[in-house]
């Protein structure tokens, strides 16, 4: 029996300890069946923040492609004739997420086509492909060839963005790659297709509230957006679980209200915010 799908649970393999799992997701409103491609927990970050549950099982092996194709049939099949409900969530999106980074996976390419494949014979309504990537290797060209189809289909890329410099990218995100080719894989795609910035917004070490300590990410939104980068919208959000580093915690409903009117009043973006507990 799954559990009760909650805001401050996400475990990443099913019941079955399989790749395609359900959560109630705050960005996207509802269920989302998230498909784990990182089942070993790789990933080209080491955020302070993160909240991937890191104690639990792994899968070493790399998964298949035809796994999680039978097994989000699977879910497809069931979904339907449930009129794409689940524990009373309505589906709203299939999301490559996980425990890693998608872009890190050689059958991420394919994957993604046959997720367009999927969702055309099942058409379930208001459910979008999502892929979550911090962007590290998003200028794979495996990948270049196949973004028109997966744009084309209505999918979206949410990317990873929480720093705004090197100094930045080295506390939060903790990664070997340099600031520089994340922005520009970002800028790089951005240009062709519209894409969605996901920003984590967490107090650290206590320190005192000041939205104006965001200075640094709302002029680089700016900048990228003058290089014609095409930003969708902003998803603002703070910790809903324990984070990796104990010295992170979320930030209040009040402050996070404030980090929104802040970056509200510099940046002309549709800007929403998720607290902490839903």
């Amino acid at each position: 029996m799954t559990p009760a799908l909650r805001v401050d649970s996400h475990p990443r393999l099913s019941e079955q300890q399989l790749l395609v799992y359900p959560v109630y997701s705050r960005r996207s409103g509802g269920l989302s069946l998230g498909i784990n491609i990182n089942p070993n927990k790789q990933c080209t970050f080491c955020c302070l923040y993160c909240q991937v549950e890191r104690g639990g099982k792994t899968i070493e092996q790399p998964p298949a492609l035809e796994q999680i194709k039978q097994e989000l049939t699977q879910w497809l099949e069931n979904l339907q004739k449930d009129q794409w409900q689940y524990q009373g969530h309505q589906l709203k999106d299939i999301a490559i997420a996980g425990d890693g980074e998608p872009s890190m996976v050689d059958i991420l390419p394919a994957l993604l086509l046959s997720l367009v494949e999927m969702k055309n014979q099942f058409d379930p309504p208001e459910c979008k492909l999502v892929l979550y990537t911090n962007g590290t290797n998003l200028d794979r060209k495996d990948l270049n060839r196949i973004w028109p189809t997966y744009f084309k289909q209505g999918g979206e890329v949410w990317f990873k963005l929480d720093a705004w410099n090197e100094e930045t990218l080295r506390l939060v995100n903790r990664t070997k790659f340099t600031f520089h080719q994340i922005i520009d894989n970002l800028e790089t795609l951005g240009r062709q297709y519209p894409i969605v910035i996901q920003s984590c917004f967490f107090n650290w070490k206590n320190r005192a509230f000041n939205e104006k300590d965001y200075l640094g990410y709302v002029q680089l939104l700016q900048q990228i957006q003058a290089k014609g980068v095409k930003v969708d919208r902003i998803l603002a959000y703070t910790l809903a679980r324990p984070p990796e580093d104990s010295r992170a915690s979320p930030w209040n409903n009040q402050e996070m209200d404030r980090i929104n009117a802040y970056l509200s009043s510099h940046l002309s973006l549709d800007i929403t915010t998720y607290y902490s507990k839903g």
